[in-house]
């Protein structure tokens, strides 16, 4: 059931009148005990990658290793440039 708001004048102030009645319905029960059995995370993370992943993973290496070289060459030649200028210095 959905809450009603009602205005209500106190002291001036229009302040809404929540009505909240409302019914708690039954929640499962996480507890555990000895008799059930529930599929581990080693399980569901092998299902998951036997079933689903595979199609894509040779996409998303690729993708991957594209962002990997594009972010390591400008790392190389900053690494080659400050060992030119650290040369260039002892040389003075």
């Amino acid at each position: 059931m959905k809450p009603t708001i009602q205005l209500n004048k106190r002291h001036g102030l229009r302040l809404p009148k929540v009505e909240s009645h409302y019914l708690v319905g039954s929640m499962p029960s996480r507890g555990g005990s000895f008799g059930s059995r529930h599929a581990s995370i080693r399980a569901v993370s092998n299902d998951y990658f036997k079933n689903e992943a595979r199609s894509t993973f040779a996409t998303e290496a690729a993708f991957f290793s594209v962002i990997v070289i594009t972010a390591a060459v400008p790392l190389i030649y900053t690494a080659m440039a400050l060992v030119h200028l650290v040369s260039s210095v002892a040389a003075v």
